[in-house]
């Protein structure tokens, strides 16, 4: 693993440290939702949200998809496999 790619999996790993951001990523497992809908899921505020949103996205987690007047969020698909293997190993 080269530099590039190990400052890539701790800015991973960092963004996936924090309970809030590890819940949104629990909540997109199931597939693509809206900034919205992941509000109405969630007892932070909007602007938490949108700090928490922000930092998946910049670590290369989260994918922001614009339709119409509303921002849509999915997981990378690069990165699924690692988080439903973490998932599992919480369930086992």
């Amino acid at each position: 693993m080269d530099n590039e790619e190990r400052k890539r999996w701790v800015g991973i790993f960092s963004a996936l440290a924090s309970e809030p951001r590890l819940r949104i990523v629990e909540m997109l497992i199931r597939g693509q939702l809206e900034c919205q809908e992941i509000l109405e899921s969630s007892e932070l505020s909007q602007p938490a949200i949108s700090y928490h949103l922000g930092k998946l996205e910049h670590a290369g987690i989260l994918v922001r998809q614009k339709h119409e007047t509303r921002n849509c969020y999915h997981l990378d698909r690069s990165l699924i496999g690692l988080i439903e293997l973490l998932k599992e190993e919480d369930e086992g």
